[in-house]
């Protein structure tokens, strides 16, 4: 996949026109992990996405993306990730894909274990 250009930095304020709440709230979006996935859709032109839709439509646009991955590129708080992404999906753009089941934190932790272990041989 191509390197992406930084994208610009839009005040968190602006880039939700204000709002602290989605016009309308899309089932699936409350949790940090869903993915938002690409349907394979440019916006019509009737369809003018502000700066900040554009942004994530942009980072979202070829596969799909997290909620809180896409926050943490755009540099924005995930309440307006979310305000945003609903945006989109209202507009048909995007859809939300619920997070893969739990990871198994004993597993993880013995993941980790097992690299610092190799790291620690390496050295």
């Amino acid at each position: 996949m191509p390197r992406r250009e930084r994208p610009r930095e839009i005040p968190t304020y602006l880039a939700t026109e204000g709002r602290t709440q989605p016009r309308r709230v899309i089932k699936g979006l409350e949790d940090l992990l869903t993915r938002l996935v690409w349907l394979r859709r440019q916006p019509r032109p009737d369809q003018r996405l502000s700066p900040a839709q554009q942004d994530l439509f942009d980072a979202v646009r070829g596969g799909s993306l997290t909620l809180v991955d896409a926050a943490a590129y755009l540099r924005q708080p995930p309440l307006a990730i979310r305000i945003l992404a609903c945006d989109l999906a209202d507009l048909g753009l995007v859809q939300a894909a619920p997070p893969a089941a739990r990871t198994d934190i004993d597993l993880m932790e013995r993941v980790i274990h097992g690299l610092r272990n190799l790291k620690d041989a390496a050295a």
